[in-house]
């Protein structure tokens, strides 16, 4: 098993990646990012969105550490470039030469794509397993988590056996959004998918779970306008996995699925703040004639039960919003404050985790 305790998966719009920018040394040292490679802003110069932008986001952003990449197939966040790498051909050979001659230079970790021929053969996957697992010593491969476990066998299969004897494999396996089912049922399903991994042994680094239970209409979930909570079920996921199975932990680092574009005309100033239990979230809520971000940064601050500084980047900006002087008032901006928060709560939770077991 790798050393990360923590496996966030995000995709690389503005709001996530400015998240990752303001991310310290030592926080990152413990966590394996997952980017899911978008198109950037449209421009004149480039109306679909350059791919190659965001690499250079991400090349700054992670300064020589490992991160697995992926590709968004998500209609709204894919363009001509990203349809290309997730050709097949040859072994998916547009994919290979973006990863190991164009940006031979980062720390890549690449996730096998899946696709299975019309005789239910894996062949160009093969053929890029054996190729890519010569030239790095880690794979990743994205997979359902309501895969029964012998499904799970029969699309690992053709990825470990052509692993070079020297690379192994990441499995993470993605439950997207979970808000609407009972945990025990998520839990039961995540183990039945852990099940189809356990013959494959050391050739498999760490299989992870992922999934988000972030709401999509936080004030509707939480009951009250202007403050109030809402329980998110990440944590209790895990619990329920790793009491069985030995799982990594990772999630979509509090962004809904769903991916709602808010506008700003619509939507209402608001901070939340990840308990450090891991189970629920306070927020604040005012519209802008009504304080907005810098009364919300302000109750925030005096709700000791709710937030307990961490040091940390989003710290810095609810002080800043508190003393009248935020640095954004957009919605994207305070979604990266979020995020930072609640990265920083889960590795503290990972880290107390690893501490307790070894007494």
């Amino acid at each position: 098993m790798s050393e990360f305790v923590y496996f966030p998966i995000i995709k690389t719009r503005d709001s996530e990646l400015r998240c990752f920018e303001h991310i310290d040394d030592d926080d990152f040292a413990k966590i394996l990012p997952i980017y899911e490679l978008t198109k950037s802003r449209k421009t004149t110069k480039a109306p679909d969105g350059d791919i190659y932008r965001r690499m250079k986001q991400i090349a700054d952003i992670q300064k020589g550490r490992p991160f697995i990449l992926d590709l968004s197939t998500d209609e709204k966040y894919s363009n001509p470039q990203i349809e290309q790498l997730l050709s097949e051909y040859d072994g998916f050979k547009e994919w290979q030469y973006f990863i190991f001659d164009l940006h031979s230079e980062l720390n890549i970790i690449p996730m096998v794509h899946l696709y299975e021929d019309d005789n239910g053969e894996f062949s160009d996957v093969e053929h890029f397993v054996r190729n890519a697992s010569s030239r790095t010593k880690s794979l990743a491969v994205r997979l359902p988590y309501d895969l029964i476990g012998e499904d799970i066998k029969r699309y690992l299969n053709p990825i470990i056996s052509n692993l070079n004897k020297d690379c192994k494999l990441y499995v993470l396996l993605d439950a997207e959004s979970v808000r609407a089912e009972p945990i025990s049922d998520v839990v039961a399903t995540f183990l039945d998918a852990c099940s189809g991994t356990e013959s494959f042994g050391s050739k498999i680094e760490d299989v992870v779970m992922l999934c988000s239970s972030f709401p999509s209409s936080v004030a509707q979930v939480g009951g009250e306008d202007i403050a109030g909570s809402f329980k998110i079920f990440e944590e209790d996921i895990y619990q329920g996995i790793i009491s069985e199975f030995p799982i990594k932990y990772g999630d979509y680092a509090s962004i809904n699925t769903e991916q709602i574009e808010m506008k700003g005309g619509t939507f209402v100033p608001r901070i939340d703040i990840a308990s450090l239990d891991g189970k629920s979230f306070a927020y604040k809520r005012y519209r802008r004639n009504n304080g907005g971000y810098v009364r919300a940064a302000e109750h925030t601050i005096s709700d000791t039960d709710s937030y307990i500084p961490l040091g940390v980047w989003a710290d810095e900006e609810i002080l800043a919003a508190a003393a009248n002087n935020p640095s954004g008032i957009s919605p994207a901006f305070w979604i990266s404050i979020r995020m930072n928060y609640y990265i920083k709560s889960r590795i503290l939770l990972r880290l107390r985790e690893l501490s307790d077991s070894l007494f």
